[in-house]
This record gives C-alpha cells, structure tokens and sequence, in this order.
C-alpha cells in the first residue's frame, strides 16, 4: 500500500514557483449519456459472431485482461492562487493520502 503526503512542496504553474499544495485523489464520475459514435460502436458489438474488430471476444482478450490495476488521479492545489493542477501517479493497487505530522 503506498501512503502518500496530503500536503506536498511542488511547483505551480501558474505562480511560477514552488509553494505548498493540498492534494486530493479524484474518483471516477458517473459517466453521461452515450455519444453517437458510442451508440453506433455498441450496436455493432451485439450479438456473437466471429471475432471481429468490434467483438465482444476481440475486446476481452485485448484489452479488458491486460491491467490489473489503474494509476492514480491527484488534483494539487496551490495554496497561494489556489488554482489546481493535475498530476498522475504510477499505478499501484492500494492508495491512501496521509496527513504528516
């Protein structure tokens, strides 16, 4: 499990200079109606048939199977602006923010 600070030393892009930032981990959002290529893609998925580039089949052995795990979203925010900006983390199964003492 990797424990992460909840108060970090980074640069801000928008101060131009390293300040401290609060850090949070974004969760996934509800995700909105389908757009109309993804209705498309997902009518042309159904049914069974041979493997295809739009199979059902196709997709499993690709790519659902591949990764175990996702990497991690963090949003850092400036304690001086109080802008945010993204950061990425490697992926990692557990992921915990701690505050330092």
């Amino acid at each position: 499990m990797v424990k992460f600070p909840s108060v970090i030393h980074a640069y801000c892009p928008f101060c131009r200079k390293h300040t401290k930032h609060d850090v949070n981990e974004v969760k996934g959002k509800a995700r909105r109606a389908l757009s109309k290529g993804q209705r498309r893609a997902k009518r042309h998925k159904k049914g069974y048939g041979n493997k295809g580039k739009y199979s059902k089949r196709a997709i499993t052995q690709t790519k659902m199977a591949s990764k175990t795990s996702k990497k991690v979203d963090l949003r850092l925010k400036c304690s001086d602006c109080g802008k945010m900006h993204p950061r990425s983390y490697p992926r990692t199964r557990k992921f915990e923010l701690v505050k330092l003492t």
